[in-house]
Order: structure tokens, then sequence, then C-alpha cells
């Protein structure tokens, strides 16, 4: 549990610093993009053209991290999931995989983002390679009470009616 917990912590901290990339260059994009609009209105033509050429960069940068960082959210609710439900193996070499996948881009160079990715690269592999004793799966239980098949019934006649209203054919409810 502890290694789920720590790659956890590791998957989030890495978001976090995505994040605080991705605002510093959004910052920087939006710096470059005044200094652009000041000098195309001065007339000075090649170096607004240098400063949107350095725009598109960022753009690009930006838009790679973001996309990285969707992967990171998956693989983060990738270990709640497996914390939730207690099982760890399969996940883990899900999301070993995909750890692996992401040490091969470019942005995973980046030295903001290295370290990050290289202990949360350990602790998956940890995680991974533990044999981890936790018992039964948890189980969700589906007993309707009562009180619970009122509210049930109540919603479906709520819904019933503003369908009706609507003048939309209702859909068949589960009763």
């Amino acid at each position: 549990m502890k290694s789920a917990l720590t790659a956890l912590y590791n998957v989030r901290a890495s978001i976090q610093r995505l994040d605080a990339l991705i605002d510093r260059i959004n910052s920087r994009r939006s710096k470059l993009m005044d200094m652009a609009v000041e000098l195309q209105a001065r007339g000075e033509t090649y170096l607004a053209k240098r400063y949107a050429e350095e725009i598109a960069k960022l753009d690009r940068m930006r838009s790679r991290l973001e996309v990285l960082k969707l992967v990171l959210e998956k693989v983060s609710l990738s270990i709640d999931l497996a914390i939730t439900m207690r099982d760890f193996k399969l996940i883990a070499d899900e999301v070993s995989g995909i750890v692996s996948e992401i040490k091969k881009i470019p942005e995973s160079k980046i030295s903001d983002l290295a370290v990050y990715f290289a202990e949360l690269e350990v602790s998956i592999r940890e995680l991974a390679s533990t044999n981890l004793e936790t018992g039964p799966p948890l189980q969700l239980d589906t007993t309707e009470t009562p009180d619970a098949r009122k509210v049930l019934e109540e919603a479906r006649s709520l819904l019933k009616t503003k369908l009706e209203n609507e003048n939309l054919q209702p859909p068949a409810l589960n009763k």
C-alpha cells in the first residue's frame, strides 16, 4: 500500500510541476504577444515575425505538455482505482508501460520534470514487483432500502413529467 501511495504522490507532484510549467509558458507567451503587437504597431515587421515564431514554438510546447498532463491524470486515476479496489498488479503493469513510454518523449527530459519522472518510474516499478496481500477486493453493496426505492420512484416520475412537458417520448425506465 505504501508503494501505491508513493506512486500516487509522485504522479500528483508531476502534474503540479506540469501545471507550473504550463503557467510559465502562458505568461511568457502573453509577454511575447504584447511585444509582437507593439512591434507590429511601430512597423517593425521583421522582429514581429520573430516574436510570432517564438510564440508558435511556445504554443506547440504547451500543447504537448497539456497532453502529457492528461496522460498523467489518467495514471493518477488508475492508481486511485487500484488503491480503492485493492488490485495493484494489473494496474501497476499497465501504468508501468505508460510511464516507460512517457520517458521516451522529449518533454520528460525537461530538468523540472526529469526528477519527478525518475521517482515515478521507481515507485511504479516497486508497485509492480510487490506482492501485496490486501485481502479480497472491496464489494459495492447495491441492496435497495425502502427509502432509496421511494426516492428512485420519485425521480422516475419527475423525469417522466419533465419529458412529457417537453413533448418528448420518455425512455423505458427500469422499475
